[in-house]
């Protein structure tokens, strides 16, 4: 039985870095987040980031903000922003840093250090 509240439509995304500097004003006076740029090689910024994990299908890994935003798809291959993708995303999901994903199962960027008495550290 098809669904009555299916969105067939998408809001586009409209890339911070292609916008004029009034568009520019105007987005970050509605949202300051949209100030902070995250990736400097593809001038994506916090707000763009956190737009697509909260759109539907939410990105639950590393790729899946990569592929939406160009976070981490620049010079440095996300060696500068990709610590900071990183906290967002497990800030936004409500998980430890260790718990993101680059893409797939057992694709761990970080790991919990622990004491020899198992303790953390």
């Amino acid at each position: 039985v098809p669904k009555e509240n299916v969105i067939t439509t998408r809001v586009p995304a409209h890339a911070f870095r292609d916008m004029t500097d009034a568009e520019k004003n105007e987005v970050i006076a509605t949202d300051r987040s949209y100030a902070k740029i995250v990736c400097r090689c593809e001038g994506v910024s916090e707000g763009e980031i956190l737009a697509a994990i909260r759109q539907n299908p939410r990105p639950r890994d590393l790729d899946g903000v990569k592929r939406r935003t160009r976070a981490q798809m620049g010079r440095c291959q996300g060696g500068f922003c990709g610590p900071r993708v990183t906290q967002i995303l497990a800030r936004e999901l409500n998980i430890s840093v260790p718990e993101v994903l680059k893409e797939r199962t057992d694709s761990n960027m970080f790991y919990e250090k622990y004491s020899a008495d198992g303790g953390e550290e």
